[in-house]
């Protein structure tokens, strides 16, 4: 028993490093010890003592071997760090190219209101755009600097800094500037163009037809033709922004859509309110019902406000 703790003892040091092989040899007992560590090693080929050698001769030279075969599996420490940069930079290479294709299929920056709601965009070059309810931008901040190009749908006011070429892209139409402000409506397949300073080109799709327009000057275009130039206040022009909204022969139907939109409310209207007819007047998206009085009363119109919908009839049907 004693002898065993003492082989243990010896095993316990050799596998610490505090001994060596030889001398763990020399002073474990191999015949009489219960150690797994001598029992598994006796019965291993490489242990297996020459005619000629000691046992701990032949576990030296087995040692030694065993050294070498690890020290020919070894990658040096300069190998692994260069093979673990090298991986490293190919992860990143791969992540970055990854990460450019989707930055470029998602490269357009889009800013879109919702009903009863006006927003003040700053480009990157710090133009400004005012975009009405229920209207839409996209453009790219990445391009910008080479190409000031945006594309819109419903309505916005542009104050544009001096620089290069400004286009504002529509599906009916496209408005070309260097520095000047304006207003862009698109809407019921109608595109309104007005100039407030500066001058504005408007180029007519898909006929391509264009027109030059100074301030003070209204371009209305449909199908694809340019309709007519008029001359409004410039005092009109964008007011939109501080919540006044004018209108000249506008059909009655666009005025409600556009009070749908400054409201976030619904309408109901007869056809017999309507018959095609147009509206030249002003109201402002502060208060409903005084909206309300000025389109209808004019129009020989009246109204039933029920929570979020509105209804319209002619002053000759009575409300129910």
């Amino acid at each position: 028993m004693h002898q065993n703790q003492n082989t243990n003892q010896h095993e316990s040091k050799w596998l610490n490093g505090e001994i060596s092989s030889e001398e763990f040899l020399q002073k474990a007992h191999l015949n009489d010890s219960d150690s797994l560590l001598l029992k598994s090693l006796s019965k291993t080929g490489g242990f297996d003592v020459p005619s000629k050698n000691t046992k701990a001769q032949a576990w030296a030279e087995l040692e030694k071997k065993i050294t070498a075969e690890k020290s020919k599996k070894v990658i040096p420490l300069y190998r692994s760090y260069w093979v673990g940069i090298a991986a490293s930079l190919i992860l990143a290479i791969g992540a970055f190219f990854i990460f450019k294709q989707s930055s470029t299929s998602t490269n357009q920056t889009i800013i879109a209101t919702s009903l009863a709601e006006v927003q003040t965009v700053y480009l990157p070059d710090s133009s400004i755009v005012y975009l009405n309810a229920g209207s839409k931008i996209s453009f790219s901040e990445r391009q910008w600097q080479q190409e000031r190009t945006l594309e819109l749908s419903g309505e916005a006011f542009f104050e544009v800094k001096k620089g290069s070429d400004f286009t504002v892209e529509t599906q009916l139409g496209n408005v070309a500037v260097l520095g000047t402000s304006f207003n862009v409506k698109e809407r019921n397949n109608i595109l309104e163009v007005t100039c407030k300073t500066g001058k504005v080109k408007v180029t007519v799709k898909p006929s391509g037809k264009f027109e030059i327009i100074t301030p003070g000057s209204k371009l209305t275009a449909k199908e694809g033709q340019i309709e007519e130039v008029l001359t409004i206040p410039l005092s009109y022009i964008g007011n939109w922004r501080m919540g006044d909204f004018y209108f000249e022969s506008i059909l009655l139907k666009n005025v409600f859509e556009e009070l749908e939109r400054q409201y976030d409310i619904k309408f109901d209207v007869d056809a017999d309110a309507l018959q095609d007819r147009t509206y030249t007047g002003y109201f402002n998206n502060k208060n409903l019902n005084e909206a309300l009085q000025l389109v209808c009363n004019p129009m020989g119109l009246t109204y039933k406000i029920e929570e979020k919908k509105v209804k319209i009839m002619s002053r000759n049907v009575q409300t129910p």
